[in-house]
């Protein structure tokens, strides 16, 4: 089984979704019951096909070149090495070092023959939800596309990839992911000479990070539902608070908002700045997101009070203890 997702219907009951692999890798079977307050009935099983299933992910970027090579070395492994079935969206804003991401497509296209990209250069102050709209927007092939809304410090995986593709669906689902956001790996791995390759710290763990329940900026939904609802808000400038405005209209929308935690989206981490010029809310929204993303309340614990520890311990070791 890959999938369980459960929800309570408070006057009715409880509904399950479950899906299984089929025989081949992109074939599955839905199986979906639901429990009144009594005995479990089978509502439906029927065969899922995601072939066809193109996703359109889509990234908003200014400058940060080395993340953009990281990205996509994690781009290069999981979508062209494993599925194929994607299309690149980067939505660069300014001037200031495009050069450097140009590079980096070029190389990719020499040495995979991948083609499936478009960069889009917008001379605009950087603005998440603009880039993202934009990206939406300039879809112009022919199927109604599954997007993807990606930041360039996020790794995912094949499975990750799969999970959109079932839990997105035109007119009916939207998928909002709870992603497994890493601690600073310099805290985490303090007691190392020399920090773990990225993939080997990408490990689900209290100590190694947490899940960012309170994000909602990376989603799967249907450019045609995306664009139903009425994209972002476009009054909102910089950082923040775009993402869970969408979030909240899709909440009250007919369609359904799957939110389940994913064991394939990380969010890397990375020194975080907060800008002077932010108002009030989302400086602080942005600071209390640069907080609690360092460590753990007891690693930070074991930091402040270092001194005291080392002081305690050699005392011990004084005593012979």
């Amino acid at each position: 089984m890959m999938i369980w997702l459960t929800r309570t219907e408070r006057d009715r009951g409880t509904v399950y979704e479950l899906m299984f692999k089929g025989d081949g890798p992109r074939d599955f079977t839905q199986v979906v019951l639901f429990r009144p307050f009594g005995p479990v009935l089978k509502v439906k099983s029927e065969s899922v096909n995601t072939r066809s299933t193109f996703i359109n992910i889509i990234v908003p970027l200014s400058k940060r070149p080395e993340a953009f090579r990281q990205f996509i070395n994690n781009f290069r492994e999981v979508c062209i090495q494993k599925d194929s079935r994607v299309h690149l969206t980067v939505v660069y804003f300014g001037r200031d070092q495009i050069d450097q991401v140009k590079a980096v497509l070029d190389q990719t296209t020499r040495e995979t023959r991948f083609r499936s990209f478009t960069l889009i250069q917008l001379n605009e102050e950087f603005s998440r939800g603009r880039g993202l709209e934009v990206g939406a927007r300039a879809w112009r092939r022919g199927q109604n596309a599954l997007l993807f809304f990606c930041d360039v410090d996020i790794h995912f995986t094949a499975d990750f990839l799969t999970s959109c593709r079932l839990n997105a669906e035109p007119g009916k689902r939207v998928y909002y992911p709870v992603l497994f956001s890493q601690y600073n790996p310099s805290i985490i791995y303090s007691n190392q000479s020399l920090l773990p390759p990225v993939q080997k710290q990408l490990v689900i763990k209290k100590d190694t990070g947490f899940w960012r329940d309170f994000g909602f900026g990376m989603t799967c939904q249907y450019r045609s539902d995306f664009l139903n609802i009425g994209g972002f808000d476009r009054s909102i400038k910089g950082w923040g608070l775009e993402d869970v405005h969408l979030y909240r209209k899709y909440l009250h929308s007919k369609l359904m908002v799957i939110r389940s935690p994913s064991r394939g989206l990380f969010h890397l981490w990375h020194e975080k700045d907060c800008a002077d010029e932010l108002p009030p809310d989302k400086y602080k929204m942005c600071m209390q997101t640069k907080a609690i993303n360092e460590a753990s309340h007891g690693q930070l614990g074991e930091l402040l009070f270092k001194p005291e520890i080392e002081a305690h311990l050699g005392k011990q070791k004084n005593q012979g203890i």
